[in-house]
């Protein structure tokens, strides 16, 4: 069920969901508006955090996901909230089988062994005299070490079983294990190899900042050039953009974003300060990369060679995006004074035609002002298909007319701005030298072709949702706390207690949460069983396997692995509160870095006067920060933080 949840709050936008029912305005990389949840109409107390998909309410308190904001705006309980939001992000819901565990926890192991593979290959190009020409070669494209460290490159030697000698001797990996993670391959008389050898390596993040695969390039002659991780349950490359996680935060504040084609045009230019810059994974654009890119910015600019092929290219993925991006429809007045409704495009997209036989890491390395001039003149999106489509056609000719005017049509037709249409089709009438208004007669009787691809969408089966990563250890220790707190009552003391005491120790971070039990989880399944035991505990002392059978079947499965926790401690009673200490100083230490996050956002755009009380709480997460991180005291030995005092 969890990998469900992420899938969707992955899927959809928060902040686009949200402004469905709040009136939202951009402040610094965050939102803000007025809580939809008490009254607040004078200074807007409701924030949304796009990067982190949360929100919160500094008058109410109210905060969470799209999850919660569902629940609490409509009043409605999770099976229905999962429902609505599955069907918005087309995602498909079904019972989780005994394959999903399995395969969760095939992807965590595959996780940490591409962490591992990349960390090895890092040091390798460091340290190791075997990489003395990779490091060369890195010199001399011009790639500074923070760069490097950045994008964590490293180098696979030319041994067949570098790798993974190092994966068995250090992470006890089987060779099997190292091969489905697409990292070795197996021969066909027996054994396996090192999949990556004699290559740079270019390791490939989630937007979530995981491992999930790499790309390798050959140094010298051989081929292919470059070579990918294989499909595996992590890495699907139809669903990657190379650069994406190290981009996002600047994608999101410039509201903008540049499209290259390689793993070196994005290094260079994010070493040049271009980091709104990322690449597909050779490939074209699909509609999952679109929609990824949707949820963070509206501007689109797409840097592809001038020749032919890149041509293609960028017709292929306009194509992709022109038919993921978000539209609204807006009245258009017709001749005859009435209204027609058409859909525009939620974006703007602009083509940077590069010149022959230069590529984006050439431009950049070379004069960084040359790169800023392209993006800055890229073509609109119109001005690239009326050259583009236009291009090889006898336009001398009535074939070539017909021919270009049937081209363009659907897309003239696409334009709701009755001038900026009538700019484009006058510049199409001048170029092939017919009367405008024969064209204005052949867009006027087209069906927009959008249209029919979007009913031609709807009537297909939603397709089945992408594979996400199994959880961090940070949620799997916030579902062992729950076990703790659910099948012993005494736990429920011990957390609140300390909850309390933070506080108590600092006042004002009040302003920031309540101190209650549910702030600590970051899983929306959590939050509700919680809320549901907390209820079922107001009436009576429940029975945990009794109250179980009273949670909607969606939550169910998750209750039952909750109480029939793995490592479930011993029943005595100091046992048990000792393992609740351990397990919530790390998420009271998550609670406050996630607000050190959002205060760190809120303080680059507050105003001046409200800086002073924001940098006050600020210095105050600081000190709690410090509290949670400290070890705990041993019971045995003196502790050396008391000499000092």
């Amino acid at each position: 069920m969890n990998s469900v949840i992420e899938d969707i709050k992955e899927r959809i936008d928060i902040v686009s969901f949200i402004s469905d029912y709040v009136p939202l305005r951009k402040a610094g990389r965050n939102w803000v508006g007025f809580c939809p949840f008490h009254s607040n109409t004078r200074t807007p107390a409701f924030t949304v955090f796009a990067e982190s998909n949360s929100y919160h309410c500094f008058g109410c308190k109210a905060s969470g996901t799209i999850f919660d904001f569902l629940m609490q705006r409509e009043g409605i309980d999770f099976p229905e909230a999962l429902n609505q939001l599955a069907a918005r992000a087309g995602v498909q819901l079904r019972q989780r089988t005994v394959q999903d565990e399995q395969e969760d926890v095939l992807r965590s192991r595959m996780g940490e062994l591409n962490a591992a593979a990349a960390k090895f290959w890092s040091h390798q190009l460091l340290q190791s005299p075997k990489a003395a020409h990779v490091r060369s070669y890195i010199e001399q494209r011009g790639l500074l070490p923070q760069a490097v460290e950045q994008f964590q490159l490293g180098y696979a030697s030319d041994d067949w079983s570098s790798l993974l000698g190092y994966l068995h001797d250090r992470h006890g990996a089987k060779p099997s294990e190292v091969a489905e993670a697409g990292l070795a391959l197996e021969r066909e008389n027996g054994g396996y190899y090192d999949r990556f050898r004699g290559r740079l390596m270019f390791p490939i993040h989630n937007p979530k900042g995981q491992v999930v695969g790499f790309g390798g390039r050959i140094l010298g002659d051989g081929h292919p050039k470059y070579i990918n991780s294989p499909q595996t349950l992590l890495f699907d490359k139809s669903s990657l953009l190379y650069g994406l996680y190290q981009a996002r935060e600047t994608i999101r504040s410039s509201d903008s974003v540049v499209v290259v084609e390689g793993y070196m045009d994005v290094i260079m230019a994010h070493q040049a300060g271009f980091r709104n810059v990322i690449a597909p994974m050779g490939t074209a654009l699909t509609d999952i990369h679109a929609s990824q890119l949707n949820k963070m910015t509206k501007r689109i600019t797409l840097a592809m060679d001038g020749d032919a092929a890149g041509q293609s290219a960028a017709l292929r993925g306009l194509e992709t995006l022109r038919e993921t991006l978000d539209t609204h429809v807006r009245p258009v007045p017709t001749a005859s004074g009435l209204l027609r409704w058409e859909r525009e495009l939620d974006a703007t997209i602009a083509i940077a035609l590069l010149p022959d036989g230069r590529d984006p890491d050439d431009i950049v390395r070379n004069n960084p002002d040359d790169w800023r001039a392209l993006i800055a003149n890229a073509q609109p999106l119109m001005d690239f298909y009326l050259a583009t489509l236009t291009r090889g056609l006898d336009l001398g000719s009535a074939k070539g007319k017909s021919a270009a005017v049937e081209r363009l049509t659907p897309l003239l037709n696409q334009i709701a701005d009755p001038v900026e249409r009538a700019h484009y089709i006058q510049r199409l009438a001048n170029q092939i030298k017919v009367d405008q208004r024969l064209i204005e007669g052949t867009i006027s009787g087209e069906q927009p072709e959008r249209q029919r691809k979007q009913n031609q969408r709807q009537s297909r089966p939603a397709a089945p949702p992408p594979v996400f990563s199994i959880l961090e250890q940070e949620a799997r220790r916030e579902d062992f706390l729950l076990s703790l707190l659910i099948r012993f009552p005494q736990v429920h003391a011990v957390v609140s207690e300390q909850l309390r005491d933070d506080l108590a120790a600092a006042p004002t971070l009040r302003e920031l949460w309540n101190g209650d039990v549910s702030e600590l989880f970051e899983r929306v399944e959590n939050r509700v069983l919680w809320d549901l035991w907390r209820s079922a505990q107001a009436m009576a002392t429940p029975n945990p396997i009794e109250w179980l059978e009273t949670v909607p079947p969606e939550l169910q499965a998750h209750g039952e692995r909750l109480l029939n926790w793995d490592h479930a401690p011993p029943t005595r009673s100091f046992r048990v509160t000792r393992e609740a200490e351990e397990c919530l100083r790390p998420l009271r230490y998550r609670l406050g870095k996630r607000w050190s996050e959002r205060l760190g956002q809120m303080i680059a755009a507050a105003e001046p006067g409200e800086q002073e009380r924001l940098l006050e709480q600020a210095m105050a997460l600081q000190h709690y920060l410090r509290a949670t991180s400290e070890p705990r005291r041993s019971s045995y030995f003196l502790d050396t933080r008391d000499s000092l005092k």
